[in-house]
């Protein structure tokens, strides 16, 4: 089975749609999409990322399901100096990094930044989401391998954002978050590929083939936009 995680256009966030840039960003995805052979489409219930998938969707004529644990994780803030308001999943890295002891896999609730209660939660459905999504197409989640209960061709699609998309790469993939959120990076529209790889019958594991994939800005002749990034990181 192949996931395809793709993060929405560039954003118009006050309106929670897409800019100009960002819907010529969408068309140009829908046109390098059926390339993929693609046999499900998700995505979150976030206006920008419905704009971005109405187009893939139209172009492959695939039904599209919403998936409300893929919605961005927002509403918990803290005010960090000299930089200002940030969420958890976008806190600079030497703050992530900063935290003793160095961020884990297993206890990140217990650490600074991160025990929310509100924050907890939607991790926790994002967690609890994705295994119900992998086992609907056949794969069991059992420790950091996932039972094979029935070997699945599927090439699914999901249309989200850039928080939840790193989160959920570093799930799959058994890294702590705050390592995803430190040093993951999505474009608008990148799409990061994951393989269920089994190398026996009965056992699958998530591998990761490529990340923040922009091929069809290239064929569409739209430089990719760093979006998000600090302009002092950024070349």
């Amino acid at each position: 089975m192949r996931l395809y995680i793709i993060r929405h256009g560039d954003p118009d966030y006050k309106n929670d749609s897409l800019t100009s840039r960002g819907k010529a960003e969408a068309q140009a995805l829908a046109k390098y999409l059926p390339r993929l052979h693609l046999t499900h489409l998700y995505t979150s219930p976030l206006g920008r990322a419905k704009s971005t998938c109405a187009p893939c969707a139209e172009r492959l004529g695939l039904p599209v399901e919403e998936l409300p644990w893929v919605r961005e994780l927002t509403g918990v803030y803290y005010e960090i100096e000299g930089i200002g308001k940030c969420a958890p999943f976008v806190l600079p890295g030497e703050v992530l990094y900063g935290i003793s002891p160095t961020p884990r896999y297993h206890g990140w609730e217990q650490q600074m930044y991160f025990s929310d209660s509100r924050f907890i939660s939607l991790i926790h459905e994002m967690e609890q989401g994705s295994d119900a999504l992998l086992a609907r197409h056949g794969y069991v989640h059992e420790g950091a391998c996932y039972r094979v209960a029935s070997s699945s061709q599927d090439r699914i699609a999901i249309f989200c954002h850039q928080g939840i998309g790193t989160t959920w790469l570093s799930y799959l993939l058994h890294l702590p978050y705050q390592a995803g959120w430190a040093g993951m990076w999505q474009a608008c529209t990148a799409i990061s590929e994951i393989t269920l790889e089994q190398r026996s019958p009965q056992w699958a594991v998530p591998r990761l083939l490529q990340m923040g994939a922009t091929p069809h800005l290239t064929l569409a002749g739209l430089p990719p936009m760093e979006r998000g990034l600090d302009s002092v990181t950024r070349n």
